[in-house]
């Protein structure tokens, strides 16, 4: 026999990112590259005193999710949301945002 057994043949392993991903994506629709890009340009996307009071959680279905201190930011977070979607569309590769959540930390 010349041939190599399927025995012999050793499969690379798939990288821990590449799983995390496609596992992400199956379940949120976003990949862990989105969400990266949004919490890397954060203090951009919502400005620099909103940025210390409020973070980006996670990204489904298109809805960037984000948590907050407070009722009050919560508000505020609310009054800008047509400015930070686009913001937040424009300062990442691949999504694209169709609405945004609030949830006040507990």
């Amino acid at each position: 026999m010349t041939g190599e057994s399927p025995y012999e043949k050793k499969k690379q392993p798939k990288k821990i990112e590449v799983l995390l991903d496609s596992l992400l994506h199956k379940l949120s629709g976003s990949t862990s590259q989105d969400i990266t890009e949004i919490l890397e340009n954060w203090e951009l996307i919502i400005g620099g005193p909103l940025s210390k009071l409020s973070s980006p959680t996670h990204i489904k279905n298109q809805i960037l999710y984000i948590q907050v201190v407070d009722s009050g930011v919560a508000r505020e977070v609310e009054w800008r949301k047509a400015e930070t979607l686009k913001a937040a569309n424009e300062n990442t590769s691949k999504a694209k945002l169709q609405d945004m959540k609030i949830i006040i930390k507990q």
